[in-house]
C-alpha cells in the first residue's frame, strides 16, 4: 500500500499541475458527452404547441384579439414565425401580474408556464440575468407631438429599460413631465391635447402619433429589443436564434 502510495506521489509529480488541467478536462468532456442532450425544443415538438408568455397588451408590439385568445402585432407575427418554423402552434399565455412591480419575480411568471417570453423586453443587465435572450432589431428614443403644446408625457412599457434617462432628457429640455401607465390612455391624452408630446421607443411612438411626426431624441442610446427563453433551455434558444432577424 505505501508504494502504491509513493508510485501515485511519483506520477502525479512527473504529471505536473499543466497535465492535471489536462487529465481533468478531459475527464469533464467524457462527462459531457455521457449527458442526455437538452430536450426543450423536443418538447415543443412533442406537445405540438409553443407556449409563449406574454403581457395582457402592448400595442402595437402585441394587441390582443377581442374575445379570443390570439394577438395581433409586431412580435406576434415574429412568434407565429418562431412556431411555424419548428411546425407547431402558438399558445399564448397571458400574464396578468406583468409590470405590476419593478422585481419581475413578483409578476407570478414561472419557467413552466411557458418556452418562450415576450413583451417589449429591453437587452439589459436586469433582462439578461434572469433570460436568455434573443436580440432581433434596435429602437431609437423618440419624441412625437410639440413639447410647447402642454406636458411631456413618459410612456415606456418595456422589461429592463432605464426609464430614468428619458426623464432627465425631459427635465433638462425644461418640459413639464407626466409619467403615462397605459397604451389606450396615452394615445387619448395626446389626441385630446391633455399632454403636447410623448416620449417613448420608436415603435410605440410611431403607433402613437397617428398623422403626426415622430422625431428621434438625440442623446439618449439606441435600445435592442428581444426575445427570451428560460436560462437552460439552450434548444429552443437556438432555434429561436435560427429564426429571428438580426437587430
Amino acid at each position: 500500500m505505501r508504494f502504491a502510495a509513493k508510485r501515485v506521489h511519483w506520477i502525479l509529480r512527473r504529471i505536473g499541475r499543466s497535465g492535471l488541467l489536462i487529465i481533468a478536462g478531459v475527464i469533464m468532456l467524457l462527462v459531457v458527452r455521457e449527458l442526455p442532450p437538452e430536450s426543450s425544443l423536443a418538447q415543443v415538438r412533442e406537445g405540438g404547441a409553443l407556449t409563449v408568455c406574454v403581457p395582457p397588451s402592448l400595442p402595437p408590439l402585441l394587441t390582443p384579439d377581442s374575445g379570443v385568445n390570439q394577438y395581433q402585432g409586431s412580435e406576434a407575427e415574429l412568434v407565429r414565425l418562431i412556431a411555424a418554423d419548428i411546425d407547431v402552434s402558438v399558445q399564448w399565455n397571458p400574464q396578468p401580474g406583468w409590470g405590476d412591480t419593478i422585481d419581475p419575480s413578483d409578476w407570478g411568471m414561472r419557467p413552466s408556464a411557458c418556452q418562450l417570453v415576450v413583451g417589449g423586453i429591453v437587452g439589459s443587465e436586469e433582462t439578461r440575468a434572469l433570460m436568455e435572450l434573443v436580440p432581433y432589431r434596435t429602437a431609437e428614443w423618440s419624441i412625437v407631438g410639440d413639447p410647447g403644446a402642454g406636458p411631456t408625457g413618459l410612456y415606456v412599457p418595456f422589461w429592463g429599460i432605464d426609464r430614468g434617462q428619458a426623464a432627465r432628457w425631459i427635465r433638462d429640455q425644461g418640459y413639464e413631465q407626466l409619467f403615462l401607465f397605459d397604451a389606450r390612455e396615452a394615445r387619448d391624452a395626446l389626441q385630446r391635447g391633455d399632454v403636447g408630446a410623448i416620449v417613448s421607443l420608436r415603435p410605440v411612438a410611431r403607433w402613437l402619433a397617428g398623422d403626426r411626426q415622430v422625431r428621434t431624441v438625440t442623446g439618449l442610446p439606441v435600445e435592442t429589443l428581444a426575445l427570451a427563453t428560460w436560462k437552460g433551455r439552450t434548444t429552443i434558444n437556438r432555434e429561436v436564434r435560427r429564426v429571428a432577424p438580426s437587430p
